[in-house]
């Protein structure tokens, strides 16, 4: 099960929700000025990631953090 469908199921709201509710990060994230945001939404090349992608960087940049 993917990470969107197991928070969908965790807080008992649709899939379709979680997807929005990951978009409007995405958007709110990418409008950021600060230094380690900009950084970090630069590896998309000016697109926006899809919840997917940007899931699996935030997942590599902590795994990244932690080492």
């Amino acid at each position: 099960m993917n990470t969107i469908k197991k928070v969908a199921k965790q807080h008992g709201v649709s899939v379709k929700e979680v997807r929005r509710d990951f978009e409007e990060m995405i958007k709110v994230g990418m409008s950021s000025t600060e230094p380690e945001a900009v950084m970090f939404w630069s590896q998309f090349g000016g697109r926006t990631p899809t919840p997917e992608q940007f899931i699996a960087a935030l997942t590599a940049a902590a795994k990244a953090e932690l080492a």
